[in-house]
């Protein structure tokens, strides 16, 4: 009796054990980056969105996210990098990866057909599989309904290509990207190489701020670490150094859904407000800027097609330091909205881009000025020389 309760015992390990290989098969993408970056010190966080598929309905799961390459696959090794958890709205880093032990994993719910889909995503270290050069495959490794044992280990469907930071103009270098906007935090950014928005995005990034304390993240790369992190409404990434036609489309797509609510585009690559994305070569110390003439990325109400021009009270007002702008416009046109202080001196442009017709908010960061009263105005002009001008005024107490 005992001989054979060790057999069934030793089957039952046998068949875990199998199942926790790495394979390529029920993680499938559904928006993937081609590209990430390399390097010890020069560290970005990435995310792509994801199925994972034949598990058990309406069950709670344990998992944990690295990335291999495709001599891991076969091997109970799922690789290296460290889990960026997203759950809901909330966003976590992790230095650790284990099932049994918490801060090493988080859980997710697969619905009643045993499928689950998501944001998912993880930091490069200086694991070698991180070379420029290589191909990776992001993995999930995931426990049987909370036991805290690897059952699962699914490599992605897709493969992404390792980058470095570097000034050459070669098919494995890249240049620092970063945006300034009106973006909503945690919502996600794609960047693609067309207007047109086919293909897989060359980048896939996050809007900050996630919420993530700055020091649980070390080794950042210092454009993102110095210029993005925490700051509301703007973004991190970088573009392949080979790129003959440049950055022509930015889009955000809603967290919750992945459904792209706002885009920017650009037919040559060189953005309204100079910064040149063909072919860049700056490397990480000379990263591009876009500022929100380039790609504002408001938030339109969709459901709103106004019949009159407004300009809506800033809310919250008195604010520190993030607040709101609310303006609608009935037709297609330019529209400028400015800040200034109350001298009338200009503080910085908030948005110079042409819009539709449409209701719009935008997210203004006052994090680097000074408490006071300030002005803000809108100057639109339309097609048949349709003009309409406003201006308000907003506090900021600190």
């Amino acid at each position: 009796m005992k001989k054979k309760m060790f057999l069934v015992l030793l089957l039952i390990l046998l068949i875990n054990d199998s199942n926790a290989q790495v394979a390529q098969g029920n993680f499938t993408g559904v928006t993937v980056p081609q590209y990430i970056c390399s390097g010890t010190s020069t560290r970005l966080p990435y995310i792509y969105r994801a199925t994972v598929s034949g598990l058990l309905p309406n069950t709670y799961y344990r998992y944990y996210l690295n990335a291999c390459v495709r001599t891991d696959f076969g091997s109970t090794n799922s690789g290296a990098g460290n889990p960026l958890f997203i759950n809901g709205s909330n966003f976590r880093y992790s230095t650790s990866t284990s099932l049994s032990t918490y801060p090493g994993y988080d859980s997710l719910l697969t619905n009643a057909n045993g499928t689950y889909t998501g944001w998912f995503g993880f930091v490069h270290t200086g694991n070698t599989r991180f070379t420029a050069g290589n191909y990776i495959y992001p993995t999930i490794t995931l426990d049987s309904a909370g036991s805290g044992v690897a059952v699962y280990r699914f490599a992605l469907s897709d493969s992404i290509k390792v980058l470095s930071f570097a000034t050459a103009v070669n098919s494995t270098s890249s240049t620092g990207l970063y945006g300034i906007s009106f973006a909503t935090p945690k919502n996600i950014i794609t960047t693609y190489d067309n207007t047109d928005n086919t293909g897989r995005p060359l980048t896939v990034a996050f809007v900050e701020s996630d919420g993530i304390d700055t020091v649980a993240m070390p080794s950042l790369v210092k454009y993102y670490k110095d210029s993005v992190d925490s700051r509301n409404g703007r973004w991190g990434t970088f573009l392949p150094n080979m790129l003959p036609g440049g950055l022509k489309r930015i889009n955000v797509l809603r967290l919750s859904d992945g459904e792209i609510i706002r885009s920017s585009t650009d037919s040559d690559g060189i953005w309204p407000s100079g910064t040149n994305t063909v072919n860049p070569a700056g490397g990480a110390d000379a990263p591009l800027r876009l500022d929100a003439s380039d790609a504002p990325l408001l938030i339109l109400n969709s459901s709103s097609q106004p019949d009159n021009f407004s300009l809506g009270q800033n809310y919250p007002n008195p604010f520190n330091p993030i607040t709101n702008i609310d303006f609608s416009i009935p037709s297609n046109g330019f529209v400028k909205l400015v800040l200034y202080d109350v001298l009338g001196k200009e503080v910085t442009v908030i948005s110079n881009k042409e819009l539709s017709r449409g209701s719009y908010t935008a997210q203004f960061d006052a994090g680097n000025l000074v408490s006071g009263v300030y002005f803000y105005s809108i100057e639109f002009s339309g097609e048949n020389g349709i003009q309409y001008s406003d201006r308000k005024k907003l506090v900021l107490i600190k």
